[in-house]
């Protein structure tokens, strides 16, 4: 009994030093495998702080830069908001002075027209048969008559009503006509004296331009062509760029 009891016994300092057995044995149980780093992810994380600083900047702008488009787009939006408002309010205020005055038209009577203009059509039959005979007996009375062309074409009523056939546009050449001169006549204008009225008329509006202080571009550029000389071209003097540069700093210190 005394020899077991005296196995069982520590000492004070098993006592004191059992701890750092039963760190070590934690250590052991939850240890940590071996870190390896990437040597590339390693140097470009250490070198690229300026890179990914520039990087943060630009989606900063990018994303203020979207935030204003979308400022842009709805101010666009409540400016035609508030337009389109503006208009049906004026367009309501239209229709109440109207009826006032007693000239606006509703719906009820736009359809009650449309329905008399509709029963209008469907009640109307087309020309009789009398009509026809009588314009055909005139067209053989006027082409028996002669050979005399109008100056303005007559179309019968079988021409403008007939909306099966094709209709042509001829265009005729612009020509002297015979009569130019007999129309001038009669309207007092002398063919002879024409370029003379053109050019009094041109020399009239000179001078009155002149008057008012405009004067002729191209004869006023030719003027300055003549009057300008080309510049000699002269290297300045050493004197003369040691002054320049004097002023040039004197100037460069005052601000």
């Amino acid at each position: 009994m005394t020899s077991a009891h005296h196995q069982k016994l520590r000492t004070n300092r098993e006592i004191l030093t059992s701890g750092k057995s039963y760190v070590s044995k934690k250590k052991k149980s939850h240890s940590v495998e071996e870190v390896l780093f990437d040597k590339d992810s390693r140097l470009d994380f250490l070198t690229g702080f300026h890179k990914r600083k520039v990087e943060r900047q630009k989606k900063a702008q990018d994303f203020i830069k979207e935030q204003e488009r979308q400022m842009r787009i709805e101010e666009r939006k409540r400016v035609r908001d508030e337009r389109k408002k503006d208009m049906e309010g004026q367009l309501i205020k239209l229709k109440e002075s109207m009826k006032e005055v007693g000239d606006y038209v509703g719906s009820d009577n736009e359809n009650d027209i449309d329905s008399k203009e509709e029963e209008e059509e469907e009640e109307w039959n087309g020309f009789d048969e009398e009509e026809e005979s009588v314009d055909k007996e005139n067209k053989n009375s006027t082409d028996e008559e002669g050979n005399i062309k109008p100056i303005l074409r007559r179309k019968t009523a079988e021409e403008t009503l007939n909306f099966e056939d094709e209709t042509q546009v001829e265009i005729e050449s612009l020509e002297p006509n015979e009569n130019f001169e007999f129309l001038a006549k009669l309207n007092h204008v002398k063919l002879e004296k024409s370029e003379k009225v053109l050019n009094d008329s041109i020399n009239r509006a000179n001078k009155y331009a002149k008057f008012l202080g405009i004067e002729d571009t191209t004869n006023k550029t030719n003027s300055n062509k003549v009057s300008k000389k080309k510049k000699k071209f002269r290297y300045l003097t050493k004197n003369e760029r040691r002054e320049n540069q004097r002023k040039a700093n004197r100037n460069k210190y005052r601000k």
